[in-house]
């Protein structure tokens, strides 16, 4: 049985306002161990101002998220980048926001390529695949050996989850209006588990979820092309229905697309063919009909 005091824990933690602007400020703070964190990150942010005016030049921003590790968010949005930029010849451009491991430069043939300062900020580099523009931390560091350590209120990338890292790019680009979020999962039910705790976050923080993709739902074999499931349960369609979104498409493994991922090469133009080429296509085509809505 609850005490008393329990409830009343709870009640607080419930009313907790670490996503707003009283974050740290407001009554319901007092005595919370985090308060001073949260105070240090809950005011607006200096740059705020600059981040909506280029944010806001923009016509549509995808956010990729995900509640779990190695469920391949990197390899996702680089091979979304390449299928909008081929099936719209759209301008696209893809924001690594990862600090700790960021994976795109390497993906889009723009590793140890510096980044350029000019008078009006950061110039973005440009893949040789579908000229890409990308901006990433990892453009910035000295070699691919030098780690970046950050803590407290400088630290705001985004690894896997649910906690401060995501609310501080949230609230950065709140102003900006995003179409929404594609999330990210894989079919075992551990991960489905996670996924759970993104959709009911994305919920929390107003954002809108454009729908689920299944990563790594199968292994395409090199010879015949014939997929073969890997992992066990596939509970993306059951949880995608009971939180009314929908599932954008499957993603299979390939070793084909892997390679291509390794040396920057573009898998559109070299394997188009590719069942997870067909798949990754299918679902850009899907997510320009809902952000076009």
């Amino acid at each position: 049985m609850n005490s008393p005091e329990n409830n009343e824990d709870e009640e607080k933690l419930a009313e907790c306002p670490a996503s707003s602007e009283e974050a740290g400020r407001s009554s319901v703070c007092e005595g919370c161990p985090g308060q001073t964190l949260c105070r240090m990150q809950g005011g607006p942010d200096p740059d705020q101002e600059i981040i909506d005016v280029r944010m806001g030049a923009i016509k549509h921003k995808i956010l990729i998220l995900s509640g779990k590790g190695g469920v391949g968010k990197s390899t996702v949005a680089y091979l979304l980048s390449l299928a909008l930029a081929k099936c719209q010849s759209s301008k696209v451009g893809v924001v690594d926001l990862d600090i700790c491991g960021p994976s795109i430069p390497k993906l889009l043939g723009v590793e140890n390529q510096p980044i350029i300062q000019t008078p009006y900020g950061w110039k973005p580099l440009v893949s040789p695949n579908g000229d890409i523009k990308v901006m990433s931390v990892a453009s910035l560091l000295d070699s691919d050996k030098t780690s970046v350590i950050f803590r407290g209120p400088r630290k705001t990338d985004t690894p896997p989850g649910t906690s401060d890292e995501h609310m501080s790019i949230v609230k950065l680009l709140k102003n900006a209006k995003p179409d929404g979020a594609v999330l990210v999962t894989t079919p075992q039910e551990v991960a489905m588990a996670t996924m759970r705790k993104e959709l009911s976050f994305c919920k929390k923080m107003g954002v809108t979820v454009l729908g689920l993709v299944e990563n790594m739902s199968g292994l395409v074999c090199p010879c015949c092309k014939e997929t073969t499931e890997i992992f066990p349960g596939s509970g993306v369609a059951s949880l995608a229905e009971s939180y009314g979104v929908p599932v954008l498409g499957s993603i299979p493994m390939d070793p084909m697309i892997t390679e291509c991922c390794e040396s920057g090469r573009d898998p559109m133009e070299n394997y188009p063919e590719s069942p997870t080429v067909q798949s990754m296509m299918g679902i850009s085509n899907h997510l320009i009909s809902l952000i076009n809505r």
